[in-house]
């Protein structure tokens, strides 16, 4: 796959699914930023897959 292709992907997802995310916005109301950001990363399916897809761009 492209790194073009990827990143569309990922944007994709972020569009689809982040923007606007109740979960993100309540833990950055009460936990900070950081919390919200390990959050989308560790514990949400969506950042998981981005995450995944990511990889795909530093393994090229």
């Amino acid at each position: 796959m492209k790194n073009n292709q990827i990143i569309g992907e990922i944007d994709y997802l972020l569009t689809t699914y982040c923007e606007g995310c109740y979960l993100k916005d309540l833990f950055r109301k009460e936990k900070g930023k950081l919390a919200a950001h390990n959050f989308c990363i560790h514990a949400c399916t969506v950042g998981e897959e981005i995450r995944e897809i990511g990889e795909n761009l530093c393994s090229k």
